[in-house]
């Protein structure tokens, strides 16, 4: 290792063609905030390109570093992150700080987030299936009593993995395996709803439960019209909000998306009760998690849908997911609180 303290060396690691020498446009583009926050601070940073085809390469680049950090889909376009992964814990395990760490995207950047932490106060009507055997029995009867359910597996990106899933019409419990649903995916490459039988869909789902893969269900929230609000931290602090309008799982008819918004600060008032909320959440989830604040990501964020109103007027919140692996576009404001964080740590 280097001298940290003198000449702190600091990684931007991302999927990219190593063979050709060349950052993507998107990597370059997105990360330039992070750069020049670094470049005021006087520390040295390098671009890190990654593919499974030079993974030695890439560990001895990585080795010359103080800090790593890491923005790589858990799956995109056919491929995982199981040999980025080893990489990653082999070169911490060396002294190499890395953000996130696998081992924290497996705590809380999966869905299983979900579950274990269903009661912290942001949703607690969750179900989580480890097998095909427990899926076909307690889903159905589930899916009777909800009417609808978005079902999750473990990993994905881009809505790969999500469906809807609606009984066509209301069903005993004890038929509720032999009824037609009506399955939207939430991919859009994909998101046209089919018309099958409940056993199909989930014989179907059985490849997601195998081995150590698991699925989760949630209640669809029918105010997902009002979109979903993007909460970002860097560790344990709130750095801003962004407010968007996922349309995938909804009705056709009923998409409407509204002028998109830029990033907003984390004081802006339309967000106050959620940031309250957050005040008490995100102690919760890390006690939960069982991590302190040094080992949350450098960025992440953590995606929120209304729930239902209370008698009172005020709004619901309900957790969608956190996402942690490849977090961009952040708040341009929080670049350089990411810097000086990662230097506390070299």
């Amino acid at each position: 290792m280097i001298d940290a303290v003198a000449h702190p060396r600091i990684g931007l690691l991302t999927r990219g063609d190593r063979a050709s020498g060349q950052v993507t446009a998107r990597a370059q583009e997105r990360l330039a905030p992070l750069v020049d926050a670094f470049a005021r601070l006087r520390v040295a940073v390098e671009h890190v390109i990654y593919d499974d085809e030079h993974v030695a390469e890439v560990r001895a680049q990585v080795l010359a570093l103080d800090a790593v950090l890491i923005w790589v889909n858990p799956i995109q376009d056919g491929r995982d992150r199981s040999r980025l992964d080893a990489l990653l814990r082999e070169v911490a395990e060396e002294g190499v700080w890395v953000s996130a760490h696998p081992d924290v995207i497996t705590r809380m950047g999966t869905k299983d987030v979900l579950y274990a932490t269903r009661n912290v106060g942001w949703g607690e009507d969750i179900e989580r299936y480890d097998n095909a055997n427990d899926l076909a029995e307690r889903f159905p009867a589930r899916l009777v009593e909800r009417g609808a359910l978005v079902l999750k597996q473990a990993r994905g990106t881009g809505g790969e993995g999500v469906w809807k899933v609606q009984l066509e019409r209301s069903e005993e419990p004890a038929r509720a395996s032999a009824a037609r649903v009506r399955v939207q995916h939430a991919s859009a490459r994909a998101n046209d709803a089919q018309y099958v039988s409940l056993t199909d869909f989930l014989d179907g789902c059985a490849c997601y439960v195998a081995g150590d893969g698991f699925l989760v269900d949630q209640p669809f929230q029918e105010r997902l019209g009002d979109g979903m609000i993007r909460a970002y931290f860097v560790q344990d602090h709130l750095v801003g909000f962004q407010h968007q309008w996922p349309t995938a799982l909804l009705a056709t008819e009923r998409v409407e998306t509204p002028a998109r918004r830029g990033m907003e600060g984390p004081d802006t008032p339309a967000y106050r009760h959620l940031r309250k909320q957050l005040d008490s959440w995100i102690p919760s989830m890390q006690d939960v998690l069982r991590l302190d604040r040094d080992a949350l990501p450098v960025i992440w964020d953590a995606d929120f849908l209304y729930g239902p109103q209370t008698p009172y007027g005020t709004d619901t919140y309900i957790l969608c997911e956190i996402n942690v692996s490849c977090v961009w576009p952040f708040p341009e404001r929080a670049a350089d609180l990411i810097a000086r964080t990662v230097l506390t740590h070299t």
